[in-house]
């Protein structure tokens, strides 16, 4: 061998190694795993009550429950009264705080999350904070909105997803738990993986 394919030799083995590192080869798997958590508001507005006299909050929980059954997606919550408003939960809070979506966002992508689906009832409190995270994120968010169709909070949740070239359904919740439980499966997907 000479000097020449010993030099083009080594720089393939050196790009190689440095493929294989760590941080190189975490980045590839990353990219090539649905890594999805589901964030639920759970802000002061979720103790409103739906047309059947439950509260969103209750109602929402049920639905939770139902897919966890068979999807157990990792859960987190925003709104709470927490160190940063955002908190991974095996049981979701009774509502309180207002809607911090940008941190719950941001807290997403850095838990490793590549995909959120996003249950939100209101207005977040600063939309155009929301709308650059959901930008940044780097995956897809699906958002399900809970309340009128035609209202704004619907609106900015079209927004929400399509910022990121996601969906987004809309309920009052006052269906079947399963059928809302059904979506949100269908939007995960399957293979999911807990963050």
């Amino acid at each position: 061998m000479n000097s020449n394919e010993l030099a083009t030799t080594k720089t393939a083995v050196e790009k190689l190694n440095r493929s294989l590192g760590k941080s190189t080869l975490d980045d590839l798997v990353k990219a090539r795993t649905r890594r999805s958590l589901l964030l639920v508001d759970c802000s002061g507005s979720m103790a409103d009550r739906i047309a059947s006299g439950e509260r969103r909050i209750d109602a929402l929980r049920k639905r939770v429950e139902l897919l966890r059954e068979t999807h157990p997606v990792p859960v987190a919550a925003f709104g709470v009264r927490c160190a940063g408003q955002v908190e991974v939960v095996d049981t979701i809070p009774e509502p309180q705080g207002s809607t911090p979506l940008d941190l719950a966002i941001d807290f997403a992508m850095a838990q490793g999350a590549t995909h959120l689906v996003v249950i939100t009832d209101g207005e977040p409190n600063d939309e155009a904070s929301a709308l650059a995270s959901a930008r940044i994120f780097g995956g897809v968010i699906d958002v399900f909105f809970i309340g009128d169709e035609g209202s704004y909070g619907a609106a900015f949740c079209k927004r929400l997803a399509a910022a990121s070239g996601g969906t987004c359904g809309v309920t009052d919740l006052g269906g079947s738990p399963k059928v809302l439980a059904g979506a949100i499966r269908l939007a995960l997907g399957d293979g999911t993986e807990t963050i």
